[in-house]
């Protein structure tokens, strides 16, 4: 019984780790886009998808963030696994940045829009 539930902790974790670093890439990769598409002179319809999926992106990048936050801290607390805290650390950090990058994202683009 032991065995079966270590193997799908680290699922778990490894799944989240995983999933953060594709969105972190993910996110990287379609800023990149932006910001360059921005200089080059995109049309506007592509600069606005642009930021919807960038924005999508930050959203999911948060939540899937805390989620790793709340059950690294879960085993840190409960298991005394003290090889998450640097992870954990890392997790916090991405969660702040992408709740600020997506906030930021969502006001460029209704400014974009011209509703302010």
């Amino acid at each position: 019984m032991e065995n079966t539930n270590k193997k799908y902790k680290q699922f778990t974790i490894r799944f989240l780790d995983r999933s953060i670093r594709f969105l972190s890439y993910s996110v990287l990769a379609l800023t990149v886009l932006y910001f360059s598409g921005s200089i080059q002179d995109f049309l506007d319809s592509n600069l606005f998808l642009i930021l919807n999926i960038v924005t999508v992106f930050y959203i999911l990048l948060a939540l899937f963030s805390l989620s790793a936050v709340l059950i690294k801290a879960f085993y840190i607390i409960f298991y005394k696994e003290k090889k998450y805290i640097f992870l954990f650390i890392v997790d916090i950090f991405l969660f702040l940045l992408s709740i600020s990058a997506a906030v930021f994202f969502s006001f460029l683009m209704i400014t974009a829009k011209g509703n302010i």
